[in-house]
């Protein structure tokens, strides 16, 4: 990889969230719908239009001769007779002058009238079986950034709900999705319907480009990572024994240029001396930018050495394969930012979701939400019964409530790990065993 690549800084955004959406209701038909009206076709007017190359990122996909028949491009809306606007939500039209793969992408558009929101759906043929998969897509807006839903529903409307948070201002990026929502008993050996959903906001217009409707392997046991962002010294005085006495295995992701030489220097984050301990308990120890800015606030002048000078520091600190990984302060980055982490890391770690299936885009793995007292053993309970990969994150440790979310998070990892219904992974284990681009 060329850890000097730079690309052209893009607009700043920063992740915004979405309230839940109610369910879909029963499946309605395209003879139901009341206008009547067919889907545009793809735009084919232009005779000397040729199909984009796919961006680096977009390696081919390796031969894995135990990867479910699904996994790969299911849709990519060269053709849209199929896909249909729920209940007349928002719109959605061809729109050939952006695209990942193919000669176009799908537009949805959201109005005043719409509440805010865009439901588009596709009726399958044939019913699939996504037990094994996980769907993604690749997305785009120019409005800020929310929350894209995808709802795999069977014959009788009940569904699993994929989510994930996405940036506004950005190009066409691949997603990678987690289950965050079950409505009824859903039968995933049968689904038949395919439904996405963006919310923009209620009374809100904005627009939203989808690309390439894709199935990922998804791992049927459940998958942890436990994580530390932003190297604050109570990671180390108030995780790491607990942390040991459970042996779990952990990454703490430390902003470089805050990292103090000793306990002379004021401040509240790790000394040099107190990372060294870290990992030598077995952690791995990861980059964030080096002033542990959102990297949508760093100065453009700045942004490439504040993505770059940890991979640097962590080298020559004798932390290799920590070097590999990044986390996003506040799950936030621009156009150019996420092109210079793309370029020069394995994998890097923004978004809000759980479960999710292998890493379609390792440059966007996604994280949970802090659990709060009281949530942790749900959330893995959730992972252990709908599988997948959740990783987990938490950042100051500063009360009482936050150490008793980890008292409870490494105990529940240890118990469930115990019964043989959770893993714990590692950043390197899972860019070794859970990609798939």
């Amino acid at each position: 990889m060329d850890r000097r690549t730079y690309l052209a800084m893009g607009a700043a955004v920063v992740l915004a969230g979405c309230s839940e959406l109610g369910g879909p209701g029963e499946p309605e038909t395209r003879d139901e719908r009341h206008d009547g009206a067919d889907e545009p076709a793809a735009d084919d007017s232009s005779e000397d239009e040729t199909e984009p190359e796919e961006s680096d990122d977009r390696a081919a996909e390796d031969d894995h001769e135990d990867y479910p028949d699904l996994v790969g491009t299911f849709d990519d809306f060269e053709v849209l007779e199929a896909w249909w606007e729920w209940q007349d939500i928002g719109t959605l039209e061809a729109d050939p002058s952006r695209s990942s793969i193919g000669s176009q992408s799908v537009l949805l558009t959201s109005s005043v009238e719409d509440r805010g929101q865009v439901r588009v759906r596709r009726e399958l043929e044939e019913p699939i079986d996504v037990r094994e998969v996980a769907p993604g897509l690749d997305l785009a807006t120019d409005t800020d950034g929310g929350v894209v839903r995808i709802q795999l529903q069977d014959e009788d409307a009940h569904y699993v709900e994929y989510s994930q948070r996405i940036a506004g201002d950005t190009p066409l990026t691949r997603h990678n999705f987690g289950i965050t929502r079950i409505r009824g008993e859903p039968d995933l050996s049968e689904v038949v319907v395919l439904q996405v959903i963006r919310w923009f906001g209620d009374d809100a217009e904005g627009r939203q480009w989808v690309d390439d409707f894709h199935f990922v392997p998804r791992p049927t046991g459940g998958k942890v990572l436990l994580q530390f962002h932003g190297g604050y010294e109570r990671h180390y005085t108030n995780a790491l024994e607990r942390v040991t006495e459970y042996d779990v295995p952990a990454t703490a992701f430390v902003p470089t240029g805050r990292i103090r030489e000793d306990d002379a220097v004021d401040g509240d984050r790790l000394t040099r001396e107190q990372v060294d301990e870290l990992a030598a308990a077995g952690w791995t120890i990861g980059a964030q930018p080096a002033n542990g800015q959102p990297l949508d606030g760093v100065d453009p002048d700045a942004l490439e050495e504040s993505v770059l000078e940890p991979i640097d520091w962590l080298t020559e600190a004798g932390y290799d394969d920590g070097a590999r990984f990044f986390a996003y302060p506040g799950s936030s980055y621009t156009e150019g930012s996420y092109e210079l982490v793309r370029n020069n890391y394995e994998l890097a770690f923004a978004g809000r979701s759980r479960s999710q299936g292998y890493a379609g885009n390792p440059h966007l793995c996604s994280t949970t939400e802090t659990p709060a007292p009281g949530e942790a053993t749900d959330l893995l309970d959730w992972t252990v019964e709908w599988g997948g990969i959740t990783t987990i994150p938490f950042y100051g440790l500063g009360d009482d409530d936050a150490l008793a979310a980890l008292e409870e998070t490494l105990a529940g990892i240890d118990e469930r790990r115990s019964a043989g219904e959770l893993e714990v992974l590692t950043p390197a284990e899972m860019a070794e065993s859970y990609v798939s681009e």
